[in-house]
């Protein structure tokens, strides 16, 4: 079975994010905190903001982490009988069966399968220039098979 990944970032680093900015947004509210409990005249509007431009980037940088790792999800993969893929903008995985499909008409972005059952879409806007002429490779293949 091959697959390929639509994302392909780094695990660590997207870890090193999440991380990174939690210790940030930390210790940005303990700075806050102490300069507004040690008696200092800390007023919003003419005072010391950088402790909430901290505060502000360790959210960004936690986001980031976060939807790093909640890209890695997506996939397109296939077997001798199946393919399968999970792309941005689906909700569950869709599978094609082999035998079933009709014709392929293969555009630049994009990929249309005549099945039995309907046509049926694939965007592969997401995908890097090598991973998307590996699908074609193989799609061509069931083109000239159909």
């Amino acid at each position: 079975m091959e697959r390929i990944k639509v994302y392909k970032g780094k695990e660590w680093l997207a870890k090193f994010f999440v991380v990174f900015g939690i210790l940030y947004t930390l210790i940005a509210l303990g700075l806050l905190i102490k300069y507004s409990i040690a008696g200092f005249d800390f007023h919003f509007p003419s005072g010391d903001w950088s402790s909430v431009m901290f505060f502000f980037q360790g959210v960004l940088f936690v986001i980031m982490g976060i939807a790093s790792l909640k890209s890695r999800k997506y996939f397109i993969e296939w077997d001798e009988k199946e393919m399968r893929f999970f792309l941005p903008g689906t909700k569950v995985v869709d599978s094609v069966i082999i035998d079933d499909i009709k014709s392929v008409n293969i555009k630049l972005f994009e990929i249309e399968l005549e099945l039995k059952n309907g046509p049926k879409k694939i965007n592969l806007e997401n995908l890097e220039f090598e991973d998307i002429r590996k699908i074609k490779g193989k799609l061509e293949k069931l083109q000239k098979r159909t």
